[in-house]
């Protein structure tokens, strides 16, 4: 920046690089000589938005509106930071403000109808009262205004979830990544939709989490999806164990039938051929079609977790328990078939109750998600 620029163009310069508090006091020095500047005043509310300063934002819009009524960046700003003034902790916005938000989108949107972030930010605000389908069509009409803005596009995929159209979001979200390749967002959901459909398994969407991540490596809620990936792909080898068990109950005939050999103990070839059974099962399952197919990120995040989370372990110990018994069962050569049935029946247990309970607690909780939304 040369010494010859104004204060204004300086933190026009300053914003480009993030710098909002630098260039919030850049602008302040500006404001006290032109207190008239209406748009000024807008930036100086960005700027402290951005640095976390939400009353001082708000305090500089209405400078901003009270300079100019006409200024439509000044209302745009005042409800942007409208329902973040007066939270503390994890508190949610209150109605009231969202309300006053709302109708000052409004304002923005009769001011310059023809400005594409009013619409968007109008979009938000009916979303957020509820107005859903009023929503879409603010979403579509700043998509419309300006068709190359990815953001927008973003936007209005969500809206076309939450209206019910999934056409529409999916393709919304493809001509995001057309136009943003690196927007992590974008890439995610549509690698969710994928899924969801079955032309996505779960290594390629964690792969997809991570490419993500990449882009955008302090994206917290990508990074939960991937951690809540990760341990749906741990929970997985529980089947694993369990298919091990069924394996050790056949080989060394913990149950069997009137046209079973009832003889105890079964056969040595029988019991190893199960056991490397067994071994393929792990093999071929976990690693190969799991672990093997996890692109490196995820497998990082996966070590990580198993390192860090009592709860990324606990599947993993559960399968360990079975197959153990399992293994315990087919390489022994016990005689009582109690014995046999209670390995069995000890190894499956604990097992088959953990993944029952856990099913049960994310039931649970993805009612009481749908009940919110």
């Amino acid at each position: 920046m040369s010494a010859g620029t104004g204060p204004k163009e300086r933190a026009r310069a300053l914003m480009e690089l993030g710098r909002h508090e630098q260039a919030a006091e850049h602008l302040a020095r500006h404001l006290a000589q032109h207190p008239g500047d209406a748009r000024g005043w807008a930036q100086l509310a960005h700027c402290r938005f951005k640095a976390g300063d939400w009353e001082g934002a708000l305090k500089a819009a209405d400078h901003g509106i009270a300079a100019d009524p006409r200024c439509d960046d000044a209302w745009r700003q005042r409800a942007l930071v409208l329902p973040y003034t007066g939270l503390e902790g994890g508190s949610t916005a209150d109605p009231a403000r969202v309300r006053l938000a709302l109708e000052a989108a409004r304002e923005a949107v009769r001011i310059d109808p023809q400005e594409p972030a009013n619409h968007s930010m109008l979009a938000r605000y009916l979303g957020l009262t509820g107005n859903q389908e009023e929503a879409y069509h603010a979403a579509l009409t700043a998509v419309a205004l300006d068709p190359e803005n990815p953001t927008a596009r973003f936007n209005l995929a969500h809206f076309a979830d939450v209206t019910g159209r999934p056409d529409v979001r999916e393709q919304t979200l493809r001509e995001t990544l057309r136009l943003d390749p690196d927007h992590s967002d974008a890439r995610a959901t549509l690698a969710e939709l994928q899924a969801e459909a079955g032309r996505m398994k779960l290594p390629e969407l964690a792969g997809e989490y991570g490419a993500a991540l990449g882009a955008r490596p302090r994206a917290g809620h990508i990074e939960n999806k991937l951690n809540l990936l990760v341990l749906r792909l741990l929970r997985r080898t529980r089947w694993f164990a369990l298919l091990c068990l069924v394996i050790a109950a056949l080989a060394a005939r913990a149950f069997p039938t009137k046209d079973d050999a009832t003889a105890l103990p079964a056969p040595l070839g029988t019991r190893l051929w199960a056991a490397t059974v067994m071994g393929l099962v792990w093999t071929v399952g976990a690693w190969y079609l799991a672990y093997r197919r996890l692109p490196q990120g995820a497998r990082t995040n996966l070590r990580s977790q198993l390192r860090r989370r009592w709860a990324a372990r606990l599947p993993l110990l559960h399968a360990a328990w079975g197959t153990a018994l399992a293994l315990v069962t087919v390489l022994v050569p016990l005689t009582d078939r109690g014995t046999v049935q209670t390995l069995v029946l000890t190894g499956a247990v604990p097992v088959v109750l953990a993944m029952w309970y856990g099913s049960a607690q994310r039931r649970v909780a993805r009612e009481q998600q749908e009940r919110t939304t």
